[in-house]
Formats: structure tokens, C-alpha cells, sequence
């Protein structure tokens, strides 16, 4: 087997790291473990059957089939498998195909400058083509992922960009003849291979810069949320404590009624009175839930609302004396659960309407929100719930998730019937 055959097996060899890649950066719809099942059960047999044909047909001719024989049916199988269906699965198929793309014509020019010994292209394909592999699974994957999930737009643009670099990089190597046979086009040539990394670079970071900016909105967001309700529970107080002002100056003249009813023996007079005053007192009343005043105006803005919408809130709260994590961010997280409590109380009808708020401090800090809901829910794989608005989840849940990874939390949603509960342990 000579050397030339061998380079032209490590052009498909390198060819097949492209789906490796794809698998990487891509996310399925289904858990990883039925999604490695799906991948071998389709694209190995798939994978051997045009390893053989290279043999059987030579890797000249089948170059000339691939397209058909592999790429098409790989791009219709994972089109089926993938969570994103739209401009974000095509542009990481073509990003995947037009990365190795590079590897292969940058290995084939080098190896034209130092003899066409095809030495070098075999060697470099072998190791280049896994090391990017795995430098995407270890170093990119997951913030190529977080990018899908929060930017949902503008993808079909940056699909039309890189589809543009493979078609020409694919005809500027091969058309009309190869590009060795052609050495004075390849200055202009390792130009478009240069430019291509270039522009994937300007691509992320602007994919980066639009996800900062959807971060920065629900940060405000957030923000404001947090000062609405601060700014409504001194407000509260404010009212308790005018109340409380004139009870007191009045306080006075009803001890001097009550001695007077004692005096004159009217019981009944007496305990209407008590009874009076003691309502007036408790009408100066402001609940407190929690002695941290960001998380007990979170929790008494979000009550307030649910038991305005004829909502039963029950709650069992044990704080610490010192919280184990940000005031603000906890503040956020009770808001985020109550409040889609409510919205799933509210599609029911009011007698079956409950929200339970539990927070434990022993043996660890624990909080476990749960409410009645219509029993109508989607997990996806991770057993997070989606919107039933757009795609994926909402501002809130992902809120909710990035504060339960920060503190190395383990959370949890889950149904139960006809009620829903999620629940965070330290």
C-alpha cells in the first residue's frame, strides 16, 4: 500500500472527525445515554460502510460520493436528534465540517512546501484531527452550549457565512484542478485559510457579546425586582407603624374607658371593646418571614400577590441566623418559585389553589417550594422544566440554576401528581 493511497485514506479518516465534532458541540433532545445508543446503532454502521467503499472504490472516487453516502444522511440524523432545529444546528454542522476542512487543506499546502512526501499530511491528520476534538469537549462544548441556549436569533446569518467558506474553500482546492498543480493561486489561497479562524473568532465573540447582554438584562431585571420589593415592604412598615402612632396616642383615653366599664360592672361592653381594640392593634401588624430584610421582602411582596389572587400560602420557615449564601441572590430565587407558583395556581380553579414555602436550617439549609398546578408539565433531559413560551427555559429557571451552580447546590423540580415541587439542599 503506497504512501499516496494511505494520504488519501487520512483525507476521509480526517473527514469522519467532523461528525466527532459535530457531537461535541451539538445538543441532543434526548439523555446522553439513549443519544450514544441512537449515534452508534446509525452513524457507525454508516461509518464502516464508507470506510469500505474507500477500499473497495478507491478514496478519489469516493470523495466524489460522500456527500451522499455520509454527510447527507449524518445531517438528516442528527437534524432529527438535535434540541436545536433551526440556524443554530446549521451553523454548528458547517462550523464542524469547515474546521476540518482547514486541517485538511492547511496539512495538504504545508506538505506541498516541504517535498509532497505525504508524510507529513498522514502524521499531522493523525494527531492534529483528535486534539481538536478534544480540546472542543474539554474547553468549549460548554460555553458553545450556554451560547444555543440563551441566543436564539441571527444564527441563519453566521450559518450563510460559514456554508460561504466551505463552498469556496472546497472549490478553491479542487477547481479546476488541484491546488498543488496551481502554486501560484496558493498565496491567496492560505489567505482565505487564515481568514476563515479570523472570522469564526468575531463570530463567537459576538454570539459572546449578545449572550452579556441578555445576562446584563435579567440582572436589571433582577435589580429592579429587588428594589420594588424592598421599596413596597418599607412601605408596609411606614403604614404599620402610622397605625401604631395613633393607637398609641389614643391608648390613653381607651384604658380610661375600660376602667370605666369595669368600674360600671358591663362585661359585655368590655369584651366588645377588647375585642375591638385588639383588632385595631393587630392592624399595626407587619408579618416578618425572615430577619434578613432583601430575602423578607421577596417573600412578603410574593405572598402579598399570591394571596391576592385567592391563592392559600402556607409556610414553615426556619432561617439561620446567618444566611450560608447571597441575601440578594436568595431573594431572587424565592421570587423566581413563587412566582411560578402562582401562574400555575392560577389556571386552577380557586378552592384547589395552594402554595407550601418550607425552609429548613438542620442538619442543612434547606428551602422546598410546592403548589398545585394542572398537572400539565415537559422535563427535557436534565429534568428542568420548559416553557410553554418559546424555546427552552425561561429567565427565571435559568436564574434559579446558575445560583444552585454557584453555590454547589442540588436542586430539584419534580411532579407529583397534581403537585409541583421544587426544592434546593446545601
Amino acid at each position: 500500500m503506497d504512501l499516496e493511497f494511505i494520504r488519501d485514506v487520512s483525507t476521509v479518516y480526517a473527514s469522519f472527525f467532523s461528525f466527532a465534532l459535530f457531537m461535541i458541540l451539538f445538543e441532543s433532545r434526548y439523555p446522553k445515554k439513549k443519544t450514544m445508543t441512537l449515534t452508534l446503532a446509525i452513524v457507525g454502521p454508516l461509518m464502516i460502510v464508507n470506510f469500505a467503499m474507500v477500499f473497495i472504490f478507491g478514496p478519489i472516487k469516493m470523495g466524489t460520493v460522500m456527500l451522499l453516502s455520509c454527510s447527507l444522511p449524518s445531517l438528516i440524523f442528527f437534524w432529527f436528534l438535535s434540541k436545536h432545529r433551526g440556524g443554530r444546528f446549521f451553523f454548528t454542522f458547517c462550523f464542524a465540517d469547515t474546521l476540518i476542512l482547514e486541517i485538511i487543506y492547511s496539512t495538504t499546502i504545508i506538505d506541498y512546501y516541504i517535498g509532497n512526501t505525504y508524510i507529513f499530511i498522514i502524521i499531522s491528520r493523525l494527531i492534529v484531527c483528535p486534539l481538536v476534538c478534544w480540546l472542543a469537549y474539554n474547553y468549549m462544548r460548554k460555553p458553545y452550549i450556554s451560547l444555543q441556549n440563551y441566543i436564539t436569533k441571527g444564527w441563519y446569518v453566521f450559518t450563510a457565512i460559514a456554508l460561504i467558506f466551505y463552498i469556496a474553500l472546497s472549490l478553491g482546492m479542487t477547481t479546476p484542478t488541484k491546488i498543488t498543480e496551481r502554486p501560484e493561486y496558493i498565496p491567496a489561497y492560505v489567505l482565505w485559510l487564515i481568514l476563515m479562524p479570523v472570522l469564526y473568532f468575531q463570530i463567537f465573540r459576538t454570539l459572546r457579546h449578545q449572550k452579556n447582554i441578555h445576562e446584563l438584562a435579567e440582572k436589571e431585571s433582577i435589580l429592579n425586582l429587588q428594589v420594588s420589593n424592598i421599596t413596597e415592604r418599607i412601605e408596609q412598615f411606614s403604614v404599620a407603624n402610622e397605625k401604631f402612632r395613633i393607637e398609641r396616642h389614643d391608648f390613653r383615653h381607651k384604658l380610661e374607658t375600660i376602667s370605666t366599664l369595669i368600674k360600671n360592672k358591663e362585661y359585655d361592653e368590655l369584651d366588645n371593646l377588647i375585642n375591638e381594640y385588639n383588632k385595631s392593634l393587630e392592624e399595626t401588624k407587619v408579618k416578618r418571614y425572615c430577619k434578613n430584610a432583601v430575602v423578607d421582602a421577596a417573600l412578603a411582596a410574593y405572598i402579598q400577590q399570591a394571596e391576592s389572587k385567592s391563592i392559600k400560602v402556607t409556610t414553615a420557615l426556619l432561617f439561620p441566623e446567618t444566611l450560608p449564601v447571597n441575601d440578594a441572590e436568595l431573594a431572587t430565587v424565592f421570587a423566581n418559585a413563587i412566582e411560578n407558583a402562582i401562574h400555575a395556581c392560577e389556571k386552577l380553579p380557586e378552592e384547589k389553589r395552594f402554595i407550601r414555602i418550607q425552609v429548613l436550617e438542620t442538619p442543612g439549609f434547606m428551602l422546598q417550594i410546592s403548589n398545585s398546578f394542572d398537572g400539565n408539565v415537559k422535563f427535557d433531559k436534565n429534568g428542568i422544566p420548559l416553557t410553554d413560551k418559546g424555546d427552552g427555559h425561561g429567565f427565571g429557571t435559568r436564574s434559579t440554576i446558575a445560583f444552585c451552580e454557584k453555590n454547589k447546590a442540588y436542586y430539584e423540580f419534580k411532579s407529583d401528581e397534581d403537585v409541583f415541587i421544587f426544592r434546593v439542599t446545601f
